[in-house]
This record gives C-alpha cells, sequence and structure tokens, in this order.
C-alpha cells in the first residue's frame, strides 16, 4: 500500500509487532511537541517577555502548518519514500527543540515551533503508509485503531510531566530533553524498519498533489476535521471553563484535563478492536457522533453537579476516539491508488489542524457573544452533525470505490 514494500510483497506480509510498536511510539513522542507548550507557556511568557498574542502564536503555528503542508508531507513521502521521509520529520523536531531551548526571544522560539511543526506533520503523514507496508492486511484496522490514540496520549502525558520536569530543570531543559528524545525514537526506527524495494516505482509528486481535487480523500479529511474540531475544543478549554465555573484550581484543572483526554486513547483501542472482529466503521462513527451530542449538552448544564459534568466530559472524550481509528482505516480504501495512501493521509491531518483551528475559536465566540458556558454545546453539536452527515457521504464512496475495486 506504499512504497515502503513492493506491492508483490504485500500479500505474504506478516505483521511486524515491533516495527509497529515502535512507529506507535514514533508517533505518541511526536506529539509530546504538541503537549509541552501550553503548560510551559506562563513560564516561558514571563522569561522571554511575551505578550498574550505572542504566546498563543507559539501554541497555534502548529496548527497553520498543517493545514498548509499535510498534504504536501504525504505526498512527498509517497515520492521519496516514507522511511526517509520520517528521518527528515525527527531531525526537524530534534533540531527545532535544542534550538528552542537555546532562544532569546521570541522570533527565534517561533522559528523553531514552526519547524517543530513541519517536523510533527511529516511524521503524522508518513506514519500511516508505514503501518500498511509493516502488517498484514487482516491486521490494518486493530492497528490503525492503536494508532490513532496517538495524539491524546502524547498531549496527555506532557501534559502531566511538563511541570514536574520545569520544576527541576526549567522549560530550556524540558526543551533539550524533547530533543534528545526525538534522536533516541528516530534510532529505534531505524533499527526495525527496513529500506523501500528498489524495483518500487514511486509516483509523480504533482499527480499525488492532484488528491486535493478528489471527492473521497476531501471528504474524509472534513469528517477528520469535524471530530477534530470537537476533540481539541472541548480539551483546549476545558481548564478554562472549569476555573471560570469556580469547580477547582488551576492545578486541578490541569490534571482533570489530562485525564479526558487520555480515555480517548481508550475509545481508539475499542474502535481498533471492534473492527477487527468486523464491526460496521460508518456505524461506530455517527453513533459517537450521537452520543457526542448527548454528553455535551449534560457536560455544559448548569442545572448538573461538577460529578456528572465531569463524568460527561470523560465519556465525550472516551467515545470521540471511535472516529479516528474508523477514519484512518479509510485512507487505503479512499486513497486515487496504494501509491497514494501517504497523500491522502496528509490531506486528513489538513482537515484534522483546520477542525482544532476553528473548533476552539467558534466555541469562544459563542461563549462570548451568546451568553455564557450554557451555549457552549452549540458548535459541538452542529460539527456533530456536519460530521455524521459526511460519514455517510463517504460511506457512499467507500462502497462504489470497493465495488470497482
Amino acid at each position: 500500500m506504499s512504497n515502503f514494500v513492493s506491492h508483490g510483497d504485500e500479500a505474504s506480509l506478516r505483521t511486524n509487532w515491533v516495527a509497529v510498536a515502535v512507529l506507535i511510539l514514533a508517533a505518541v513522542a511526536a506529539a509530546f511537541q504538541i503537549g509541552k507548550a501550553p503548560a510551559a507557556l506562563p513560564v516561558i511568557r514571563g522569561e522571554l517577555g511575551l505578550s498574550l498574542d505572542q504566546g498563543v502564536w507559539v501554541i497555534s503555528i502548529f496548527n497553520l502548518l498543517g493545514i498548509t503542508l499535510g498534504m504536501v508531507a504525504g505526498a512527498l513521502g509517497d515520492r521519496l519514500g516514507h522511511r526517509r521521509l520520517i528521518v527528515v520529520g525527527f531531525l526537524a523536531m530534534a533540531v527545532a527543540s535544542f534550538a528552542g531551548a537555546g532562544s532569546s526571544g521570541f522570533t527565534l522560539l517561533l522559528l523553531s515551533r514552526v519547524l517543530e511543526g513541519f517536523g510533527f506533520i511529516v511524521v503524522a503523514s508518513v506514519a500511516p503508509p508505514m503501518f500498511l507496508a509493516a502488517s498484514a492486511p487482516r491486521h490494518h484496522r486493530l492497528i490503525f485503531g492503536l494508532y490513532s490514540g496517538y495524539w491524546p496520549a502524547g498531549v496527555a502525558a506532557m501534559i502531566l510531566v511538563t511541570p514536574v520536569v520545569m520544576e527541576a530543570i526549567g522549560w530550556r531543559g524540558l526543551w533539550a530533553i524533547n530533543g534528545v528524545l526525538m534522536l533516541l525514537v528516530l534510532t529505534l526506527v531505524l533499527f526495525v524498519t527496513q529500506p523501500a524495494s528498489t524495483h518500487a516505482t514511486p509516483p509523480p509528486f504533482l499527480q499525488a498533489l492532484r488528491t486535493f481535487t478528489r471527492i473521497g480523500p476531501m471528504t474524509l479529511a472534513l469528517t477528520f476535521g469535524a471530530y477534530s474540531s470537537i476533540h481539541v475544543t472541548v480539551i483546549a478549554l476545558l481548564p478554562t471553563f472549569y476555573i471560570e465555573a469556580g469547580f477547582v484550581g488551576l492545578g486541578m484543572a490541569s490534571v482533570l484535563t489530562a485525564l479526558v483526554a487520555v480515555v480517548n486513547v481508550g475509545g481508539n483501542v475499542i474502535a481498533g478492536i471492534a473492527m477487527h472482529r468486523g464491526g460496521a466503521r460508518w456505524f461506530l462513527v455517527i453513533g459517537s457522533f450521537a452520543l457526542i451530542i448527548a454528553s455535551a449538552m449534560l457536560m455544559y448544564d448548569d442545572g448538573l453537579s461538577f460529578g456528572v459534568r465531569l463524568s460527561a466530559a470523560i465519556f465525550l472524550s472516551f467515545i470521540a476516539g471511535m472516529i479516528p481509528a474508523c477514519l484512518f482505516v479509510a485512507t487505503s480504501i479512499v486513497a486515487p491508488s496504494p501509491s497514494f495512501v501517504g497523500a491522502t493521509t496528509g490531506l486528513m491531518m489538513q482537515g484534522s489542524q483546520l477542525g482544532q483551528l476553528i473548533g476552539p475559536v467558534a466555541m469562544a465566540w459563542v461563549v462570548t457573544n451568546l451568553g455564557g458556558w450554557n451555549f457552549a454545546p452549540v458548535p459541538l453539536v452542529v460539527a456533530a452533525v456536519i460530521g455524521s452527515a459526511l460519514m455517510l457521504v463517504l460511506r457512499q464512496i467507500e462502497t462504489r470505490q470497493l465495488n470497482q475495486a
């Protein structure tokens, strides 16, 4: 399904579970670069004298890079080789982390975050084709279920670890440790994976970019965007919501946010198991969106106790985890050809980043202009309805393409 191995080898390929485990670890480590910034931001702003607007850019630059470069990164992987490009991604994150650790002002720090964002989107785009190449087809759904939890796992782990590490060695030490970690993970990836087959013909780069014009990949990207706009918005604004509502202080809000984020991994795993046993992906996705709507209504209902509302937030994150696992599997189905799985995955990452950018802004506007947190479910419900409709369209596209295969 990629140029990582020859197509002739795929039918007899056995799953390399060591390579699968290391690639999942690699994606989680890449997600550390997202999670390290929010918790460290107050300290960074104080030391470098950054305004709030500048501080927000240190975090949000990841989203802008993903929106613009996701499919390009995937297409480059299809053309140049996924293993080769993942090396570039990890080296970029390592160099950026070391540069960020030594930055003395906003400009260098922001540039380092740009490079980190580039490295992250490269890894996120080329890892799925590498999974397909390293595993037997019968295990693809299970593996994607495990893999799709990389984002919440990496972010939640870093949210919890960052305060402890910064207390010991400061935010610069945290950045430097991440740089070393990127080099160690890269070494593991190179050790457990094999170079691409020399007789595999890479697709033309410009042809891969035309994936953007195909209805299947575009629908998949927008569906993933609907999901990410929900989950990331809930996680990003949960501390603010809990503090403004007077439920808990900053420290406990961070712990609870990490808990809500990490349970998303459980949904990923359950979806992978369900699909491996023959569960219908479209049903899992639409059912998850429906339960998200119900959970959101409970989560922001000020007539309920904090315990009930926290439970609703935990359940929302858990059930939302079913969705990315199902959508990752679709990349190899809706891709224009097996050679363009990387480009299709990259386009899906662009949709994810777009949702992450729009979602929090939409909720902040609703809460500010419509009368408080009671109206917070509105953008979540809208996104869930849109996502469900897109999934029905995606189901028809998949059915048509499978019938033509």
